[in-house]
């Protein structure tokens, strides 16, 4: 809880500095947030409805993985949900579908009908949440404000793999998420948000055009390809923390976290 007003204050400082900036200099370049979701129980559904009226108050919602310029001055935003878990399908992929809000789904094809072996992501998500089955993504695939992303086929960390098994990794993932969903696959989420220049490379030679990490930031000018940054949320966000994390005041964190792996670093060498 402290670590969590903590990075609440910081983000209120930050949005207070971009409110000044706008006033001073005007409108800005236009930007984007790409902000990601796990799980929406049955519990949490009410608050994220909420969540998704707010994303439309505040920003203009877009696919993640499609190239975009930005109109000057405009916010966008791009929900992504990791897992492909029945819960956000359920209860998470209605309330969007009815706002007409695109989202992209980051499915660990070598899980469908299955349970999740893993819990790396906090919050209320816990070890073996069902995923959805190929035959429910094939339903999905109808749906125009759905994409789909792959996001490796055993839910691995592709930086511990071999260079050979990290390329089938991606490799099979996409060609399965072809198969079913008939749709072009353009994205690829890091499972663990672990990567490296190797894996870069290795997106790029399996044919992805976006890759998603998992440290927050802000995206300028365009949506255009490469890898990008993410803002984890959650139903259970504070309406005041989802409010700063869409308009892009958490991103400071990317800068923290660079930071202290130079700090790190500086003192390995010392």
């Amino acid at each position: 809880m402290v670590s969590r007003l903590i990075r609440l204050g910081i983000s209120l400082v930050v949005f207070g500095g971009d409110f000044l900036v706008r006033l001073v200099g005007g409108r800005r370049a236009g930007s984007c947030v790409v902000i990601n979701y796990h799980s929406v129980h049955d519990e949490t559904r009410e608050r994220f409805a909420r969540q998704c009226e707010l994303v439309l108050k505040l920003a203009r919602p877009v696919f993640a993985a499609r190239e975009l310029s930005f109109e000057k001055g405009s916010r966008y935003v791009a929900i992504t949900a990791d897992d492909a878990f029945c819960s956000f399908i359920k209860n998470g992929v209605p309330e969007m579908v009815q706002r007409k809000i695109p989202v992209t789904l980051f499915v660990p094809t070598g899980y469908l009908g299955r349970r999740s072996s893993w819990d790396d992501y906090g919050g209320p998500n816990q070890v073996g949440e069902e995923l959805v089955t190929a035959e429910d993504l094939k339903r999905l695939a109808v749906c125009e404000t759905i994409d789909f992303g792959s996001h490796g086929v055993n839910h691995p960390d592709l930086a511990k793999m071999t260079e050979a098994e990290a390329r089938r990794e991606l490799k099979e993932s996409k060609d399965s998420l072809i198969a079913i969903t008939r749709r072009e696959i353009k994205g690829v989420s890091f499972p663990y948000g672990s990567y490296g220049d190797r894996e870069l490379k290795l997106v790029s030679e399996t044919g992805y055009q976006f890759c998603f990490g998992s440290t927050a930031e802000s995206v300028s000018s365009a949506l255009r390809g490469g890898l990008m940054g993410r803002v984890s949320v959650q139903p259970t966000d504070w309406e005041l923390e989802f409010k700063l994390k869409v308009l892009g005041a958490y991103r400071w964190v990317k800068w923290a976290s660079s930071g202290k792996r130079s700090i790190f670093s500086l003192l390995k060498r010392n």
